[in-house]
């Protein structure tokens, strides 16, 4: 197929184990001979964006990522005592290394801007040229898990934090055209908690009665009735609920403040298309299912080529 006139440039963004979409993006493209120009990442995106520039079909980076043991690797993640981070990420490196076929930004074969953050000062740090695996290693250094990257006299971070999906990128590496890839859920509703008033007790009912599950849950429905909807979600079993892990309160809490930082970025950015997949209970940690976010990814894009193919079209 002849390449079209406009160039397509990626912007591919933050999102974890939900990221591993990008490949199934990327996959459909290339089944449809849709040719990319240059890429930008943040964080997961980062990388998949770089091993993409460097040569890597995405069938291959398929491959790898359903054959990975990724809880084995977990595994292999070596914890530290608390400084900069809880894990070194010295292995995480080495990881990356042996996928990477390149080791510099001059060596790729597209353009890439790998999106960091500033930790001190807040400051977006776009890196472009030189180390690449040194560039990749800041731009997945989640906060608190992996210690910041030195470069320079700064210390980076995860890119996610100012930019989840670049989009603002590619065009001043000379695409035409625009896609962002976005794996963060939408944020919710907000939910309307209410404290509810102690009840009245009465000489019969013993005040330890009332904080039994059955006590609580017969006293919501009391109150909001049977069919109140939320009662359950909030009430239900509370002696069972335990508060998430440190490392999924981490991962949450960036995801919400990307979410938000994102949906003020879309707005502004010149942007031609957002592709966002949609993810059935995938969770940010759960790399063990990368063949259903790749397939995600690929679920996103299919009915959206018509429209790519009508934005690469001459003018």
């Amino acid at each position: 197929m002849a390449e079209p006139n406009r160039k397509l440039g990626l912007a591919l963004g933050s999102g974890a184990a939900r990221g591993l979409a990008h490949i199934g993006v990327l996959k459909v493209l290339e089944e449809e001979e849709i040719p990319v120009h240059s890429l930008a990442g943040s964080s997961i995106g980062a990388l998949i964006a770089a091993l993409f520039a460097a040569g890597l079909p995405a069938r291959q980076m398929e491959t790898v990522a359903r054959e990975i043991d990724w809880r084995r690797l977990a595994r292999l993640l070596d914890p530290v005592f608390p400084s900069s981070g809880l894990i070194d990420g010295a292995r995480v490196a080495r990881f990356m290394e042996e996928l990477l076929p390149v080791r510099t930004f001059e060596e790729l074969r597209l353009p890439l801007a790998v999106v960091t953050t500033d930790i001190e000062s807040g400051e977006p740090v776009i890196i472009r040229n030189g180390d690449l695996l040194t560039a990749l290693r800041a731009a997945i250094a989640f906060p608190g898990i992996f210690p910041p990257v030195r470069f320079g006299n700064r210390f980076l971070v995860d890119g996610g934090l100012v930019n989840p999906v670049p989009a603002d990128l590619p065009r001043q590496l000379g695409a035409d055209v625009v896609i962002g890839v976005c794996a963060i859920p939408t944020v919710r509703q907000p939910v309307i908690a209410t404290i509810l008033p102690a009840p009245v007790e009465s000489s019969e009912r013993r005040f330890s009665d009332r904080f039994t599950a059955g006590g609580i849950e017969k006293l919501m429905r009391e109150i909001w009735g049977p069919n109140r909807r939320g009662t359950e979600e909030l009430m239900e079993s509370p002696r069972e609920r335990r508060p998430p892990g440190i490392f999924r309160i981490f991962a949450s809490s960036v995801a919400i403040m990307e979410n938000v930082i994102n949906d003020l970025r879309i707005e502004r950015n010149a942007i031609d298309l957002l592709i966002r997949p949609q993810f059935d209970s995938l969770s940010l940690l759960e790399f063990h299912r990368a063949a259903e976010a790749i397939r995600a990814g690929e679920d996103a894009t299919r009915p959206l080529i018509p429209r790519i193919r009508k934005l690469l079209s001459p003018v």
